[in-house]
This record gives C-alpha cells, structure tokens and sequence, in this order.
C-alpha cells in the first residue's frame, strides 16, 4: 500500500519579498486562465471538509489547522503549503478566523 502523499510547509518570505497578498499569488500563477485562484475565509470555530485538487495554499492571515488523511497540519499567516489532491478537512480556533488563497493548475481542456 501507498502511503499518502505529504503536505510541504515554508515560509512565504523563501518564495518572495513582496508583501503576502491576493495580488502577490496571482503574480505567481501565469498565465491567469492556466490556474484557478480562490481566497477562502474560515470564521472562528469552523468546521469544514471537503476534497480538493493537489495545490498551494497561502496563509494570508490568521491561523488555522488542516487535516489531510492522518496528516494534521497547524498553518499560521506566512505559511505557503503543497498539498496533494484528496480529502481535507479545517478545524478554526475559536478566538480567530483565517484568510487562505488557494492556488491550482487547471485541467489543459479548461484553457486551450
């Protein structure tokens, strides 16, 4: 059996010293109509899973922990994580949300 593929973790000041926001990532990810880049924004004791494909999340703000298979993650404002395509669930402290922008390739169909 496989295991599961890993989250990676680093810092966003090992990528860029740009200031991390929105604009920041989308500069990253082109051209703009090869990747989808969403921001997501957990409020304070959610609870949310779901699937997704393999991609980047940036932490732009707040802390949050993400759960991928038995892998548990704590990601803090500055975090930038590789994650495999698969099922997840975020698990919000109850004291603060978290801003997140979530990068991924599209499909080739979706952009030729």
């Amino acid at each position: 059996m496989m295991e599961p593929k890993q989250v990676t973790v680093r810092r966003w000041s090992e990528i860029s010293s740009k200031p991390l926001t929105e604009e920041s990532v989308r500069a990253l990810h082109l051209p703009a109509m090869k990747y989808r880049v969403s921001v997501d924004r957990y409020s304070p004791g959610a609870d949310i899973a779901g699937g997704m494909r393999a991609g980047t999340l940036y932490v732009l703000a707040g802390h949050c922990q993400m759960e991928f298979g038995s892998q548990v993650v704590q990601f803090a404002a500055g975090d930038v994580a590789e994650f495999p395509e698969g099922r997840y669930r975020v698990v919000m402290g109850r004291e603060a949300g978290c801003v997140v922008v979530i990068a991924w390739e599209l499909p080739a169909e979706f952009f030729q």
